[in-house]
């Protein structure tokens, strides 16, 4: 899985339709967004282990996925004529979240601020591989449902605070 990952963080296509085309690729990708989850939390546990804190992280981890995944069909797939299912793009936009990994990476060398807007613009790529692969959208359609299905996310998110 680790291979996939770095694969989809590359843009290349094989990771995304694997996870399309798996008979487990939700509940695949539900592990693989928890544990990303997991370990974007682990300078905060490291400040002070709290178990239930863990579990409120990998919840939002999931839930975080759920609703990003859900803008992205529902742009690709309602608004820009896109073939493909909500599980296989839940898939899809799974395999691409651990490039969110490179946010603890970058930190240390170039700031909070400028590390997350290097790791939003990774993000938006994955989802554009995403969106290509999962609803079957030419380049330029599946880049219109990524980009609106994070920017619709950033505002979801800010109004519910997610």
């Amino acid at each position: 899985m680790i291979r996939h990952a770095i694969d989809a963080a590359l843009l290349r296509r094989d990771p995304y339709l694997r996870m399309v085309v798996a008979r487990d690729g939700v509940a695949d990708g539900a592990i693989v967004v928890v544990v990303v989850a997991l370990i974007l939390a682990i300078p905060a546990v490291l400040d002070g282990f709290d178990v239930f804190a863990v579990v409120r992280v990998a919840l939002r981890g999931l839930v975080v996925w759920i609703v990003l995944s859900g803008l992205v069909y529902l742009i690709g797939r309602k608004t820009l004529d896109g073939d493909g299912t909500f599980p296989g793009t839940m898939a899809a936009v799974a395999i691409g979240m651990p490039v969110m990994l490179a946010s603890l990476v970058l930190r240390p060398f170039v700031g909070a601020l400028t590390s997350e807007l290097i790791v939003s613009i990774w993000l938006m790529a994955t989802l554009w591989m995403a969106a290509r692969v999962s609803l079957e959208l030419d380049s330029s359609r599946a880049l219109v449902a990524a980009v609106g299905g994070w920017v619709a996310f950033v505002v979801v998110a800010a109004i519910f605070r997610l």
